[in-house]
């Protein structure tokens, strides 16, 4: 076996351990969805293998210039291929490689140019220079020593640039003199006790009392509650409504997360994920339905076609997709749009609700389905590069996950925690938001979305498809 074939069956190898043991927690909703979904994200890192092992059969690894173009080739590949699973199909844009740097302010500014793809690129490039420089290492052995290590050199040469260009970008970060007062609910209900007719009552106590405590804190400007916080839909149950209303006639108005029932005329009852904003009077001053359903967790794809696949989820009914985004408008004209649930890991349903008009996202969620587990904060981590892409601030709000905010430079400001290491407990935050500036200007990723990853896969692929009819190298 050649080099670059060792190379590539190692790497596709850790993509499948990888992508087994991230995403286990799927496997409390669906064991064969999460071996599927693993398997099926391991391929797009089976084919960089692919691509990485035709490029050293090809130059090998012993010439500089063919190394720097190696460790851009690799780059431009993998940036390509995290588009390609992020969108393809239905899309799972979980856990690209730039989100493992969420806690790095500096290095994520990046992605303002051309989403979370350019930070995965970037960290590609440094450990490409890296694996080129240990693999001339262990050929040549001692001889290693005594030359210059120009591709190590130029890839942290690269990241020196990448991080102090973007902590310079995030000082610059000026937020405006706008900022609103929120009250951030999380509900705690265990996943088996929201549709439990025996509950319903205590989920509205617990509603009733988290948000009157967060009354009295002092003015708020908005009240925001979690995905499907209500038991049933708001529109057509008196109970739900009488209890929105009580509180929303205290003066605030409250973002109501909650399902939607629409009647077309051919009598078919359509459902929806909704968030609902009830003004101070308890008027529905807006509403947002949920564009990007999750296959088999709100939907079950080919149902009328193929019945048998309705054993694989638990769902009884599907929901239907919304079509646009909402900007929501409170009285002192702040504008925000709603992201629910796994909504936030999709760059481009927030690029389009800054694009029209919002200075705020506010990501609704409920990760009780997979409690306890990781899953929470690697849901978090994602919301994080929303935020830097698009240069507003989010708020994130749980059932049960990670309550927080999220400042315009992509910094966890203020996160609600019970002292534990557990996403699973009632309890109520209020945090103050600084909105952009008036002068906010769009990020280049806002006004041209994913130009850049997308010119870097078609890069990638023409050179895969000359590598693949080239000889390899004597």
């Amino acid at each position: 076996m050649t080099d670059g074939a060792r190379s590539s069956a190692s790497v596709s190898f850790a993509g499948t351990v990888f992508w087994i043991t991230s995403i286990w927690w799927i496997s409390r909703v669906t064991y064969a969805g999460w071996l599927g979904l693993a398997f099926y994200c391991s391929l797009y890192i089976a084919v960089f293998a692919l691509a990485a092992g035709l490029w050293l059969r090809r130059f090998g690894h012993e010439r500089l210039g063919a190394n720097i173009g190696f460790m851009f080739f690799a780059a431009c590949a993998w940036a390509g291929l995290e588009l390609m699973r992020s969108t393809f199909a239905t899309g799972f844009a979980w856990n690209p490689l730039g989100v493992s740097q969420y806690k790095n302010v500096a290095i994520l500014q990046g992605a303002a140019w051309g989403g979370v793809y350019v930070v995965s690129a970037l960290i590609v490039w440094v450990n490409a220079g890296l694996a080129l420089t240990i693999m001339r290492y262990i050929k040549r052995g001692g001889l290693w020593g005594r030359r210059p290590h120009i591709e190590l050199m130029l890839a942290f040469l690269i990241l020196a640039l990448a991080f102090f260009g973007g902590a310079r970008r995030a000082r610059a970060q000026k937020p405006g003199s706008v900022t609103l007062r929120v009250a951030l609910i999380q509900t705690g209900i265990p996943q088996d006790d929201k549709w439990d007719t025996n509950t319903i009552t205590a989920i509205y106590q617990r509603l009733n009392d988290l948000t009157s405590t967060a009354l009295r804190t002092g003015p708020l400007d908005l009240i925001v509650w979690p995905e499907t916080a209500l038991p049933d839909d708001v529109r057509y149950s008196e109970a739900s409504y009488n209890v929105v209303y009580n509180l929303a006639t205290n003066g605030v108005p409250i973002l109501v997360g909650t399902m939607d029932t629409q009647w077309p005329e051919d009598g078919m009852a359509v459902y929806f994920n909704s968030s609902f904003l009830f003004d101070s009077e308890g008027i529905v001053q807006g509403t947002y339905n949920k564009r990007h359903l999750v296959p088999f967790g709100e939907y079950v794809p080919l149902r009328r076609v193929l019945p048998f696949l309705t054993a694989m989820t638990p769902i009884e009914e599907s929901f239907s997709a919304g079509d646009t985004s909402t900007v929501f408008r409170l009285d002192n004209g702040a504008a925000f749009s709603v992201l629910i649930c796994f909504e936030d890991t999709i760059a481009g349903l927030a690029r389009d609700s800054v694009r029209g008009g919002a200075r705020l996202l506010i990501n609704q969620t409920n990760d009780a389905w997979f409690d306890p587990s990781s899953a929470s904060r690697q849901h978090m981590a994602q919301c994080v590069l929303r935020v830097i892409e698009t240069g507003v601030p989010a708020v994130r709000v749980a059932n049960t996950g990670v309550s927080c905010y999220i400042n315009q430079r992509g910094l966890v400001e203020s996160e609600l925690s019970d002292g534990s290491a557990s996403a699973a407990f009632p309890g109520f935050k209020t945090v103050e938001i600084r909105l952009p500036s008036d002068d906010f200007q769009p990020t280049f990723y806002v006004r041209h979305g994913e130009v850049i990853p997308a010119s870097a896969g078609v890069f990638a692929l023409l050179v895969s498809l000359l590598l693949f009819r080239a000889k390899p190298r004597e």
